[in-house]
């Protein structure tokens, strides 16, 4: 599949430079990170995430795991996960799970983890389990720039952890 359509067209209309990267087939952010030899902590994780109204987007390093407290007391109201049955038809051009770090093209609201790398270049899912998309960390800076920015995730300090993805409530 490649990048998705979604994403090809948002960055062509913002004029953004990115380079694609083939990987092998991967499941999860933190083997995506091991396949493609990215430092977990310049590969952006989208979280699909939903209050009582809306769906919106969380990004975090892949070596850091979501606090839903945290993200909440940010917000100023609940949030909890969203599940994959629930936001794929919002994502219809990419594969299940393969959620790319650009909300706003999909239409969400996003809210950015304070602890992203803003000096190396990052690497997103394009919408499929096999590419991510490479830019300069100070392009996607801008791409976000008029997010709620803050703090919401911890450094996973259990790098066996190959789940891709933890959280916790406290």
């Amino acid at each position: 599949m490649a990048v998705s359509i979604t994403i090809q067209n948002y960055l062509k209309d913002l004029n953004v430079r990115y380079v694609p990267l083939e990987h092998e087939h991967t499941e999860t952010s933190s083997m995506t990170a091991e396949v493609a030899h990215v430092p977990g902590s310049r590969l952006v994780k989208a979280v699909v995430i939903k209050d009582q109204t809306k769906y919106m987007m969380a990004l975090l390093p892949a070596s850091h795991h979501l606090r839903l407290k945290e993200l909440a007391e940010l917000l100023g109201r609940e949030v909890e996960l969203a599940s994959e049955e629930e936001f794929s038809a919002l994502f219809t051009d990419c594969d299940k799970g393969a959620v790319p770090a650009l909300g706003f093209a999909y239409g969400l609201e996003v809210v950015v983890e304070d602890s992203l790398n803003k000096n190396d270049d990052l690497f997103f899912e394009g919408g499929d389990h096999e590419t991510l998309v490479h830019m300069e960390a100070r392009t996607f800076e801008n791409l976000v720039s008029s997010s709620i920015h803050g703090h919401f995730s911890h450094h996973d300090k259990h790098p066996e952890n190959r789940s891709g993805f933890r959280y916790e409530h406290s």
